[in-house]
């Protein structure tokens, strides 16, 4: 199960908050059920944490007390104006992520109005509701239960897709199962990314609006993809050399899959975003396996039909999202990042590996394959993609260049691929070349 979200405002119905998730940690199992209060650690990035949890649930339970909308800040103003509000905030990311949101009233307290609710969250007004009253908690917390019951039970299917998937990888005599299991799912997701859905003749607008209208058409692009990702995440974690050609046609498939266009402004160039995503999390998984040579497959192999042009060079990141927009998503909340793409993807992709790898090590893998996808398009083409890890080799907070240096060696398996025509000098020209680009550039 995906599980559920608590959501709460401090100083209204705290007790309601704790006493729900005691509950339904006791009936789902604690590691089910996020409750910021407890399921943050202490010296964790809580925004990070936030974000990556709200992925992962299904439902989110919105606890709302009699001072839920009237609490004010320090200043006197009603803290559900402020953006920057985290309730408001994690409210807006449920909606954006598709999580069945389920208001909690606390008592006698009224149901909401749309007219008393911020633009962005005004929907929450319309979600059928749930009641919890002190005096019968007992028998009121029986029903959120039973409610959460049914609806995560009806939603399992994904789940015993991914077993399947899972059981099929782990025994040999299953490949063909494996490929069945994993072609059908790159079909039924290009059915779900097909133009008509995704159409890239938009209505014009202003230059101000489009970051916001990117971010939504990404989240929903991110949700069609989500079984695909899992399964790609399994298939190449699994290390099994037999199914390399699997991944990498998967790639090619959705880099060349109907209604793509070259031309229709920043829609036209979004649609290669599920290709990056998926590249992405080949490249992680690969790089977490110590397997470079499946992610310079992914990207150099996989090419667009028609012209010819590699994966690497069609998912260079300032060609999927203008950098202008990315840097203006609201969920940056007016902080500037070098690298928004590439802090953006990391964190989107951070929930698929959650079962294979820490924090540190899915940070190190994210790190790793971004630096060798640079070092390839170096090598090929005198630009590159510049992600977080440039920033972080610039301020001497990164030691991917050694770690790298360590694995690009004439016996690796990357380069006995193809990967810089099988010659080291060519890996130390990129690093050369990388460190030029990165002299200066953030000063």
């Amino acid at each position: 199960m995906g599980g559920v979200f608590v959501n709460y405002r401090t100083g209204d119905g705290d007790w309601a908050a704790t006493f729900i998730s005691r509950e339904l940690a006791a009936e789902f199992g604690s590691a089910n059920v996020f409750f910021a209060s407890k399921s943050i650690r202490v010296g964790e990035d809580f925004v990070i944490r936030i974000l990556d949890r709200l992925r992962q649930c299904e439902v989110f339970l919105a606890v709302i007390g009699p001072r839920w909308l009237t609490a004010t800040d320090r200043n006197g103003r009603p803290r559900l104006d402020n953006p920057e509000d985290w309730v408001r905030r994690e409210i807006l990311a449920a909606f954006r992520g598709g999580l069945r949101v389920i208001p909690v009233f606390l008592d006698g307290t009224p149901a909401l109005n749309e007219a008393d609710l911020p633009d962005d969250i005004k929907m929450l007004a319309r979600c059928q509701y749930l009641r919890l009253h002190h005096r019968n908690d007992d028998r009121d917390i029986a029903r959120v239960l039973d409610e959460l019951t049914e609806i995560l039970s009806a939603r399992e299917a994904p789940a015993d897709a991914a077993t399947l998937f899972k059981k099929a990888l782990a025994d040999r005599d299953q490949a063909a199962a494996v490929r069945d299991i994993f072609q059908d799912t790159t079909s039924q997701t290009l059915e779900a990314l097909r133009e008509a859905r995704y159409p890239v003749s938009m209505p014009l607008m202003a230059d101000r609006e489009v970051p916001a209208a990117l971010a939504e058409r990404i989240e929903s692009y991110q949700d069609d993809m989500a079984q695909l990702l899992r399964f790609a995440v399994l298939g190449v974690a699994s290390g099994i050399s037999d199914y390399d050609a699997l991944w990498v046609r998967a790639v090619e498939r959705l880099l060349n899959r109907a209604g793509r266009r070259s031309r229709g402004g920043p829609w036209a160039a979004a649609e290669a975003y599920p290709t990056l995503l998926l590249s992405y999390v080949i490249g992680i998984a690969s790089a977490a396996s110590g397997r470079d040579e499946v992610a310079y497959r992914s990207l150099v192999q996989a090419t667009v039909t028609a012209s010819g042009t590699p994966a690497i060079q069609a998912l260079a990141l300032r060609n999927v999202i203008d950098p202008k927009y990315v840097a203006e998503f609201p969920e940056w909340n007016g902080v500037r990042h070098y690298h928004a793409l590439s802090r953006h993807v990391r964190v989107t992709l951070r929930p698929f590996f959650a079962e294979l790898l820490d924090d540190h090590e899915y940070e190190a893998a994210f790190e790793e394959y971004e630096y060798l996808r640079t070092l390839l398009e170096l090598h090929d083409m005198a630009f590159s993609s510049l992600g977080e890890f440039a920033f972080q080799l610039s301020k001497g907070q990164s030691n991917v260049h050694k770690r790298m240096t360590a694995r690009l060696t004439a016996e690796s398996a990357a380069l006995k691929a193809g990967a810089f025509d099988g010659a080291v000098a060519n890996v130390t020209t990129a690093r050369h070349q990388l460190d030029a680009s990165i002299q200066g550039r953030y000063s």
